[in-house]
């Protein structure tokens, strides 16, 4: 732990997956780490919670995989997807060594910042960052404000891993909301739902889409995704709302009739985030700080953990040399870590907003197992997203 006054290593800026996981890798490295979020653990989060079996590896690099199987997440063997006109098909992550999992948010990310505590990190909660310190266009710490008033604290390096509204994102100029992608979700957590499996769901339609997570054999999480103007219907009366739109999806409605909402839904949005880069002099940004797209295809805490594990491979190159090229670099390698998986939820979405297309799809998908898991076993993220992209695969997907 650093002297009163004197300058950290790293300040971590938000201590969901993406913080917490950068906050430990880097102390696993040796360095002063602080983690500084606004909320107080465990907090509740809007999320789709399934969570792609990629993360294990990641997981296990943290220390925390074990303290993850300990919360009984359910299992997720595979995704089942099913187009307006009600066809499905089903993949499964075909070659992962462990299959994905749903857990609630509130419970992983409790676990992950009570592993930053373990491997050393200092976590102040209830600590709002308001804003950054520079010095010759270089940032070096942060304005935060807690019960004691304002504080200004410094450190080598600053990691934005505060979400969607990134304080460090904004004051950077790196991030901003998609000009054209206005989508809001809306999550609801529902107990003795019918039909739940090991397995995610997506079902499209109704002018957006609905995921199902299933937390347990009766419990679920159900996450609708709609355009903006549809969410003014929501003023004042959100679980309505939300009731009144799970019935677009008849096939989730009817599995719900017997089942209670354990809580009040909420939402969030506009999810789509763009960032012009990730990394300036004296800051790097990682996870939904560094752009969101879309939550379709369920790669969020996966991707979260990998931009953290990535932005703490070159800030331990920025401190054993100084040199800001090792910063930037980062821009490369999470660019080159994700560009191809990006296309791949473009493509996704193309499909998605056209029904017509969606249906086709679905049942070539149906008729074609092999191409449902391997599409399944990409969003998984454990088979490169790169092999969606050819000519022949694409063929197969609309030809077959």
């Amino acid at each position: 732990m650093a002297a009163p006054g004197s300058a950290r290593d790293v300040i971590v800026v938000g201590g969901g997956p993406a913080g917490a996981a950068a906050a430990v890798f880097l102390r696993q490295q040796g360095h002063d780490v602080l983690l500084l979020d606004e909320a107080r653990f465990p907090r509740d989060k809007v999320c789709g919670e399934g969570v792609s079996p990629e993360a294990w590896r990641l997981l296990a690099g943290l220390g925390a995989a074990g303290a993850v199987r300990s919360l009984a997440p359910h299992p997720l063997w595979g995704m089942a997807v099913s187009a307006p006109d009600g066809t499905c098909s089903r993949g499964d992550y075909r070659g992962a060594s462990h299959p994905g999992f749903a857990v609630r948010r509130e419970r992983l990310d409790r676990v992950l910042v009570d592993r930053a505590r373990e491997v050393g990190v200092e976590v102040r909660e209830r600590a709002r960052v308001a804003g950054l310190v520079w010095r010759d266009g270089t940032v070096e710490g942060v304005t935060a404000v807690n019960g004691a008033g304002p504080e200004t604290l410094r450190a080598r390096l600053v990691i934005g891993a505060d979400g969607r509204r990134s304080v460090v994102a904004r004051r950077l100029g790196l991030l901003r909301e998609h000009p054209r992608l206005r989508k809001f979700a809306v999550r609801g957590y529902w107990s003795g739902m019918e039909g739940l499996e090991e397995r995610g769901q997506m079902h499209v339609g109704g002018g957006g889409y609905c995921g199902v997570a299933p937390l347990s054999a009766s419990e679920a999480n159900v996450t609708f995704v709609v355009d903006r103007p549809e969410m003014a219907a929501a003023r004042g009366e959100l679980e309505g709302f939300y009731r009144r739109t799970l019935r677009r999806w008849p096939w989730i409605a009817e599995r719900l009739e017997k089942a209670r909402l354990l809580s009040p839904p909420r939402a969030i949005g506009p999810l789509a985030l763009e960032s012009s880069g990730v990394s300036a002099p004296g800051a790097l940004l990682v996870g939904d700080a560094a752009g969101f797209y879309d939550p379709f295809t369920g790669e969020g805490v996966t991707l979260a953990l990998r931009s953290a594990e990535l932005a703490a491979e070159a800030a331990d190159r920025f401190f054993r040399s100084s040199s800001l090229t090792a910063l930037r670099e980062y821009d490369r390698a999470r660019h080159a870590a994700t560009r191809h998986k990006f296309l791949f939820n473009r493509l996704v979405q193309v499909v998605v907003g056209r029904p017509w297309l969606a249906n086709a799809v679905v049942k070539r998908l149906a008729r074609r197992p092999d191409i449902a898991h391997r599409m399944v076993s990409i969003a998984g993220d454990f088979v490169p997203a790169r092999t969606a992209l050819g000519p022949g695969f694409l063929l197969d997907l609309l030809l077959s």
